[in-house]
C-alpha cells in the first residue's frame, strides 16, 4: 500500500486503558473507503464509505474549529 494512503496516530483507548497516547490507530484508504483499525491488529476494522468519511470530517472540523 502506498505510504500516502496510510497513517498511524497515537491515541488512548478508553475501554482497555493503558498509557495515554500509547494505542495506535491505523487509518488507511482502500478501494475508495476509509478504514479505521483501532489497536492496529485487525481485530476490529471500521469501514467508512465516502458519505460516512465526509460526515466524520465535517464533525471533526466543527468540533476543532
Amino acid at each position: 500500500m502506498n505510504g500516502s494512503n496510510r497513517r498511524t496516530i497515537p491515541v488512548t483507548c478508553a475501554t482497555h486503558g493503558g498509557t495515554p497516547g500509547y494505542t495506535n490507530l491505523v487509518i488507511s484508504k482502500r478501494d475508495g473507503n476509509i478504514q479505521l483499525d483501532p489497536h492496529a491488529d485487525g481485530s476490529c476494522v471500521i469501514i467508512l464509505d465516502e458519505t460516512g468519511a465526509r460526515a466524520l470530517c465535517d464533525a471533526l472540523q466543527q468540533w476543532l474549529g
